[in-house]
């Protein structure tokens, strides 16, 4: 047990994604479920596509989010949303995303794609 904490307090991907989350834009396209959902709320901005879709199932299967949506999602969408999303396992759609602030913007399919191809231009430049 010892040792299963110490990995997953010191080797975890959330703990990377938490020290440089104002740098990290997230694109979602399609369903964010379970670490998808967790991992995209330690960015900086999340935008989503308007057939996204959030959801945290964990609790149907016995466990506790774990990849560090206990921390990221609670700090973009407060406690009792964050509860909801846990307790229930309902997903939630990208509207509904957006009212929550648990994403920043949600656009058609074609801007998605714009806004994908602005990001890989970026990153050939930076």
């Amino acid at each position: 047990p010892v040792t299963a904490h110490l990995v997953r307090t010191t080797r975890s991907p959330a703990l990377d994604l938490a020290r440089c989350g104002e740098r990290l834009v997230v694109h979602v396209q399609g369903a964010a479920v379970g670490a998808g959902c967790e991992w995209a709320a330690f960015a900086r901005r999340v935008v989503a596509r308007e057939d996204a879709t959030f959801r945290l199932p964990e609790v149907s299967m016995g466990l506790v989010p774990g990849a560090g949506g206990t921390a990221s999602i609670p700090r973009r969408i407060g406690r009792q949303r964050t509860a909801h999303l846990a307790l229930t396992g309902r997903p939630i759609g990208a509207e509904t995303a957006l009212a929550w602030e648990l994403v920043d913007a949600v656009v058609d399919g074609e801007a998605f794609a714009g806004a994908q191809s602005d990001a890989l231009r970026w990153t050939d430049t930076a």
